[in-house]
This record gives structure tokens, C-alpha cells and sequence, in this order.
């Protein structure tokens, strides 16, 4: 029995840093803070997704519940 050829895995994109996209040295002290509290506390769209486990719904129309 032969098994089909695997693809290669895929390359992930190189990690951006967000502090050297955005301005973080001139302006407003008060748009200063804005943006290092967006930066600190923001998503990071750098990390890839958590598994989640399957809900009892999704289990149970997947046959493996019974």
C-alpha cells in the first residue's frame, strides 16, 4: 500500500513587531499613552489560534458520542 505524498509545511511569515510600525516617540504625551496601552494590552495577531476543545454539540453529530 502506497501513501499519497505529504506537501511541505507551510512557512510561517516572519513576526512584525508593532513597535517599529508606529510612532512611539513624537507626539502628545497623552496619544503616547493611548498607544503604548493598545500595544501592551492589544491582541497579538502573531500567535497562532488556541485549540479549543469540541462542545458536546459538535461531538455529538460527529459520531463520537453515542
Amino acid at each position: 500500500m502506497r501513501l499519497p505524498k505529504q506537501t511541505p509545511p507551510v512557512k510561517r511569515p516572519d513576526l512584525i513587531s508593532p513597535s517599529l510600525a508606529v510612532d512611539v516617540v513624537y507626539g502628545r504625551g497623552e496619544d503616547l499613552v493611548t498607544i503604548r496601552m493598545d500595544l501592551m494590552h492589544g491582541a497579538n495577531y502573531n500567535d497562532p489560534a488556541p485549540y479549543n476543545y469540541p462542545t458536546y454539540n459538535q461531538l455529538k453529530f460527529s459520531g463520537w458520542v453515542r
